[in-house]
């Protein structure tokens, strides 16, 4: 019997791992798709004992699933993700320390998982309505590259059963040089000069996914110069952002992904991100 398109939800049984119930059950019941508890570790445990362990209540998912492996959490959540749609997970679990980005099993998860991740902060306020979370206004940073256009997909499947309001943010730094290797910048690097580059891109971001939207939001573009992270920070908080959405090339550790890194610390709401395809792209 085949089961459905599935959100895969890790939980590793503590307080902190709770935090990304709530976002995966309404992105879950949003698109129709089964949530699939996971909880990994080396003990026996029946059904009874695992759902103690995980801390979660059955009867508040429309649909889950509900199972226990034992191994490496990193390699059987990144297997597992391999038949989900979505990764939802908390950046840090059991071991919480506010000064870290995030923890190890979230950060491996994160630059080896194929398949898109929302991230959430231990410390965020979630914003819901009718005991759901649902992403109102997003912000999308990006430069307007083929591959990062094509790393909106994921995005726009959910944003396509809102009515979200799109900040589509692109920032030019003349002053960065183009990245020596994959993965130096969370997006693709930002083009020297915008007024040449983001209006035709525009146009292609409204051509690509007008269909599917079928103009029921807003969409807004915004043009700045600076260092991105910064600007990407400001603007969330300015402009209350409850979802981020970023394409990235998948090295998240130092001297990589900076702008990625400040993001995912200091942005007061989830972040979506979805790794860019060179192949396609």
């Amino acid at each position: 019997m085949k089961q459905g398109k599935m959100i895969l939800l890790p939980l590793d049984g503590s307080d902190i791992s709770l935090k990304a119930v709530l976002p995966a059950k309404s992105i879950a019941i949003l698109l129709n798709m089964i949530v699939h508890i996971l909880y990994v570790s080396d003990e026996t445990l029946s059904k009874e004992e695992l759902i103690k362990k995980t801390r979660i209540k059955m009867e508040e998912f429309p649909r889950c699933i509900i199972s226990h492996k034992k191994g490496n959490p990193v390699e059987v959540i990144l297997e597992e993700a391999k038949n989900a749609e979505y990764v939802v997970m908390c950046t840090q679990g059991e071991g919480y320390d506010p000064e870290k980005i995030s923890g190890s099993t979230a950060t491996k998860v994160i630059e080896n998982s194929t398949t898109p991740v929302l991230l959430i902060r231990p410390n965020i306020k979630i914003q819901q309505k009718d005991d759901l979370w649902e992403a109102k206004n997003v912000l999308i940073p990006l430069n307007g590259s083929p591959g990062a256009a094509q790393a909106l997909e994921p995005t726009m499947a959910i944003l396509s059963k809102t009515n979200a309001e799109i900040d589509l943010l692109h920032i030019s730094v003349s002053e960065m040089k183009h990245p020596a290797e994959s993965g130096m910048y969370t997006v693709p690097y930002y083009e020297d000069h915008p007024q040449h580059e983001w209006p035709s891109w525009s146009k292609e971001f409204l051509r690509r996914f007008g269909p599917t939207l079928k103009n029921h939001f807003k969409v807004e573009f915004f043009v700045s110069t600076g260092d991105p992270a910064e600007h990407i920070i400001n603007f969330s908080k300015d402009h209350n952002n409850d979802l981020i959405a970023m394409a990235w090339h998948g090295k998240l550790a130092p001297p990589h992904a900076n702008i990625l890194r400040r993001v995912m610390y200091e942005t007061p709401c989830p972040v979506l991100l979805t790794k860019i395809n060179h192949k396609e792209s």
